[in-house]
């Protein structure tokens, strides 16, 4: 029964391993696709364990939603990553060209 037990913890442990793991990659991919000193912050992550919505096939996926945005026009960032760490799906879709166009804005 002890080493029944002991297992059970070893698998558990191993599985938060995977599950951190995987949270990190969805967080640093998310991060380089916004860039260095970025206009959006304020991230709240959350697991799509039923499938993100509007995702072709709704997979399973951390969704990293940021609410404090200072692009014009943009309400919110929404980023959905892959449990390997692909990128989904981008909310607004044109999002890179909007944070090269703030970026150039910004140069002197």
């Amino acid at each position: 029964m002890r080493r029944l037990i002991s297992w059970l913890f070893v698998l558990a442990f191993a599985a938060c391993l995977l599950v951190l793991g995987s949270y990190a990659g969805a967080r640093f991919k998310a991060g380089q696709l916004l860039g260095p000193a970025s206009p959006v912050s304020g991230p709240s992550s959350a697991f799509a364990f039923e499938g993100a919505q509007g995702v072709p096939g709704s997979p399973r996926a951390w969704v990293i939603t940021y609410s404090q945005v200072r692009l014009p026009g943009v309400r919110r960032v929404r980023i959905v990553v892959s449990l390997t760490g692909k990128v989904l799906s981008v909310t607004p879709p044109d999002l890179e060209s909007r944070l090269a166009a703030y970026r150039r804005s910004l140069e002197p």
